[in-house]
């Protein structure tokens, strides 16, 4: 009896430190990262000078291709997953194969941090991110532009934690496949731009190719971005189905842990 309380108290002594030791990797992961202005510029300008410049050029009256919202509106509601696919697949890759390039990652492992504390620092610096930055985009986007409140909050929330959940997973696996930052780069920037035009974030779907709505039908942001506006703005005619996100984010999180598995050999 007392063999087993110990063990329990063993247990949970290890599983606090283990937490608390993601929590001080996790400031540390941001102070880190807020000090490189690419970090700003890639998670916030680009995705804020664009969504707010759309949603002045296209005016703010109901039109039928923007599935009848007006355009500003259909804009503004898909910037939360613009912000978070840039931080999916700019940001995060990008740190994470910095780490492992310069040996940071190596580091960790030789002092004794276990990779699920790695991990759980990682996806914790994706949800602050992804969380702050969408927070300023749309308090900008509301101080110009006035958006309405959403339709189903809930829903939104819903979508914004399946959104986030996806794009954290690419970026992880990104980031463990990629070997160095410079490559990160270049293959996160060669993804983002076209899914950020055929996703959501560019033209609207009637204005599209039959080819290029083809292509937007398979990518995971026009799911999360079709959710997020049909639970904002009550209609769109984005695709918006739950499981195709989530099967992407499935397959992500197993292709990280196969590449960190065979990095282990």
């Amino acid at each position: 009896m007392t063999a087993t309380i110990a063990a329990r108290t063993s247990t949970r002594a290890t599983s606090s430190d283990a937490v608390a030791t993601a929590r001080r990797l996790t400031a540390m992961e941001l102070r880190l990262l807020l000090r490189e202005p690419m970090v700003g510029v890639g998670l916030l300008g680009f995705p804020l000078v664009i969504v707010l410049v759309l949603a002045g050029v296209f005016g703010q009256v109901p039109d039928p291709a923007f599935g009848g919202v007006a355009p500003d509106q259909h804009y503004l509601a898909g910037s939360i997953g613009v912000v978070i696919a840039a931080m999916g697949m700019l940001t995060l890759p990008v740190h994470i194969s910095t780490h492992r390039e310069v040996g940071v990652l190596r580091r960790f492992r030789a002092s004794g941090l276990s990779t699920g504390v790695v991990i759980a620092s990682q996806i914790a610096v994706g949800v602050i991110l992804g969380t702050v930055a969408v927070a300023v985009v749309l308090l900008a986007g509301t101080a110009v532009y006035d958006l309405q409140t959403p339709v189903d909050p809930l829903g939104v929330l819903g979508w914004y934690v399946v959104g986030l959940a996806c794009f954290i997973a690419i970026g992880v696996a990104l980031g463990s496949v990629l070997s160095t930052g410079r490559a990160a780069t270049a293959v996160g920037n060669l993804i983002y731009v076209p899914m950020f035009m055929l996703g959501g974030g560019g033209p609207p779907r009637g204005a599209m190719t039959g080819a290029m709505s083809s292509i937007s039908t398979v990518l995971p942001l026009s799911h999360i971005i079709g959710g997020i506006r049909l639970a904002w703005l009550g209609r769109t005619d984005d695709p918006h189905t739950l499981w195709w996100p989530i099967l992407v984010a499935a397959v992500a999180v197993a292709t990280a842990v196969r590449a960190e598995r065979r990095r282990a050999v």
